[in-house]
């Protein structure tokens, strides 16, 4: 049997991933555009934020799930007009983007 639990990246690592793949699909733009609106940090400080808030949400996911009912009240109120499933858009995206794999190894009983 094998466990989501033992799901691993590829090789290249996490924190490149995001950098690179993530940050353009949830700030939706590139990282020059990004960069000249935000400073060039930015897209550093929105890497570091999406480690720790998958951190988190792995070791207090009860907490992380009812934490991130507010934002999404107030992304709601904000943008009635808009399609409210955007950030739903955005996590299979990113999901497509960086894919896990199961290594597949025999569990001995």
């Amino acid at each position: 049997m094998v466990w989501l639990r033992d799901a691993v990246l590829p090789d290249d690592g996490l924190p490149d991933d995001i950098y690179r793949l993530a940050v353009p699909i949830w700030c939706e733009t590139n990282h020059e555009e990004l960069a000249e609106k935000l400073g060039p940090e930015y897209a550093c400080g929105f890497t570091y934020g999406l480690e720790r808030g998958l951190i988190l949400a792995n070791l207090k996911p009860e907490w992380a799930r009812a934490l991130s009912h507010l934002p999404r009240i107030d992304y709601l109120e904000a943008h009635a007009e808009e399609d409210p499933l955007d950030w739903e858009d955005d996590a299979e995206k990113t999901v497509r983007a960086i894919p896990v794999t199961i290594p597949w190894r025999e569990i001995k009983p």
